[in-house]
C-alpha cells in the first residue's frame, strides 16, 4: 500500500472555496474586540469622600487609564493600608476606594481622684471632656473641657484641671460656748465638730440656738453658720378666750412646747401648737379664739415652715382636724358609707334568695319523680293482677 503525495481533489460537483474571505473576517472581528476600550465613553464624576478631598488639579472629564490621587481633610490623618488613589475604569466607573483618614483626637485627659466623661464617646475634635472629683476632693480648673481644631492640629480648650483634697479650717469661736476638737487648725472632709454652752453664772442657762453639729462639707466651707449661746426667755403665752392644755410651766426656755384650746363656743384661728422661739417670741403667731362656728377653710399655719421648731416630724390628726371638715363633705362621706352597705345587703340576699329557688327546685324535682316511679310501680302491679 503506498500514499499518495498527490493534492487533494475536490469532490465533483462542489467547487472550492477560496480562504481569503474567511482569514479577512477573523481578523477584523479581533480588531473590533481590541477597539473596544478605545471607543467607551469618560469616568462619572470623582468620588467624593468625608474625610478626603481630590489632590492636583480637578478635571471636567477623565477617560480610562485617569487616575486620580486624595489627601485627608484638615484635622484629619491617613490609616494605612487604605488607599488614597482611584483609576477610570474602561466601563466608566472609578475602581473601588473607601475612607481613608480619621478625625484627629485629643489626648485622653488623665485626672487623678476624679473621673473623665465623654458625652460623644471619643475626644476627636469638636468633642467635649466632662470632669469631675471624688468624694472628699474639689476641681481646680474647668469643669468641661472641648477638643479644638487650630490650624491642622487639635489641642484641649483649657488647662488640664485636677482634684485637691478638700479641707477646712478652724470653726468660728462662739461666744458662751465651745466646740469639739478646738486644738486643732486643720479639719476633713466630713468631720464634725458639736457646740455647747458654757454654765452661765447667773439664775438662767444659756441656750444653743441653731445647728449643734458642724460638717466639713467643702473646701474652707462648713455646712452652716455657727450657733449662738444666749438666754432665751419667753413670756408666759396667754390666749383669750382660751385655755392651755399643755405645756404649762413657771420659766419658758428656748423651744418650750406649748398647746392651746378655746373655750366653749369658740374656734381656734391659727396653730394650736407655739413655741419658744430663739428672739424670745414664741412661733409661729399666737392664735386667736374667734366666737361662732369654725370654718371651713384650714386656719392653721404648717409648723414646718419655721426653723427651729422642735421634732419637726408629720403631725397626728387629731379630733380637731376632723371637725374642720365641711358639712357638705361629711354628708358625702355618710352617704357613700349608706349605699355601700346597700349595696352589699343587697347582693346578700339576691344571693341567698337564688340559693332557697335552687332547693325549692330541687324539691319539687323530686317529689316530680318519686310519683312517676308510684305510677309505675302501680301500673306493673294492675298488670300482674290482670
Amino acid at each position: 500500500m503506498t500514499a499518495s503525495c498527490a493534492p487533494r481533489q475536490a469532490p465533483p460537483g462542489r467547487p472550492e472555496s477560496p480562504p481569503f474571505p474567511w482569514c479577512c473576517g477573523g481578523i477584523l472581528l479581533l480588531s473590533l474586540v481590541l477597539a473596544l476600550p478605545i471607543f467607551s465613553g469618560p469616568c462619572i464624576d470623582p468620588p467624593v469622600l468625608e474625610s478626603m478631598k481630590l489632590k492636583g488639579v480637578i478635571k471636567h472629564h477623565y477617560y480610562p487609564g485617569d487616575r486620580i490621587n486624595y489627601e485627608c481633610h484638615r484635622g484629619y490623618f491617613y490609616v494605612w493600608p487604605y488607599l488614597l488613589a482611584s483609576t477610570c475604569e474602561p466601563n466608566g466607573s472609578w475602581s473601588p476606594i473607601e475612607e481613608a483618614c480619621l478625625r484627629k483626637s485629643c489626648p485622653n485627659p488623665e485626672i487623678k481622684h476624679g473621673e473623665v466623661y465623654a458625652p460623644n464617646k471619643t475626644f476627636e475634635f469638636e468633642s467635649e471632656a466632662h470632669i469631675s472629683c471624688n468624694e472628699g476632693y474639689y476641681l481646680r480648673g474647668k469643669e468641661i473641657l472641648t477638643c479644638n481644631l487650630i490650624g491642622d492640629n487639635v489641642h484641649w480648650s483649657d488647662k488640664i484641671p485636677h482634684c485637691e483634697k478638700i479641707f477646712c479650717g478652724r470653726p468660728p469661736e462662739i461666744k458662751h460656748g465651745k466646740h469639739t476638737n478646738s486644738y486643732r487648725n486643720i479639719f476633713e472632709y466630713n468631720e464634725l465638730v458639736t457646740y455647747s454652752c458654757n454654765p452661765s453664772n447667773g439664775s438662767d442657762e444659756y441656750s444653743l440656738v441653731g445647728e449643734s453639729q458642724l460638717i466639713c462639707s467643702g473646701p474652707g466651707k462648713w455646712s452652716s453658720a455657727a450657733p449662738l449661746c444666749k438666754v432665751v426667755k419667753c413670756e408666759r403665752p396667754v390666749l383669750k378666750h382660751g385655755i392651755m392644755v399643755s405645756g404649762s410651766r413657771e420659766n419658758f426656755s428656748y423651744q418650750a412646747v406649748v398647746i392651746f384650746e378655746c373655750l366653749q363656743g369658740f374656734y381656734l384661728n391659727g396653730s394650736d401648737l407655739v413655741f419658744c422661739g430663739g428672739n424670745n417670741t414664741w412661733e409661729p403667731e399666737m392664735p386667736k379664739c374667734i366666737k361662732g362656728y369654725k370654718p371651713t377653710h384650714p386656719t392653721k399655719t404648717p409648723l414646718a415652715k419655721y426653723p427651729g421648731y422642735p421634732n419637726p416630724s408629720d403631725e397626728i390628726l387629731s379630733l380637731d382636724d376632723f371637725e374642720d371638715l365641711d358639712t357638705g363633705i361629711i354628708a358625702l362621706i355618710i352617704l357613700t358609707a349608706i349605699v355601700a352597705v346597700v349595696v352589699v345587703c343587697t347582693c346578700l340576699y339576691r344571693c341567698l334568695h337564688s340559693e332557697r329557688k335552687e332547693e325549692k327546685d330541687m324539691k319539687r324535682k323530686e317529689k316530680k319523680e318519686k310519683k312517676e316511679k308510684e305510677k309505675k310501680e302501680n301500673k306493673k302491679k294492675e298488670k300482674r293482677r290482670r
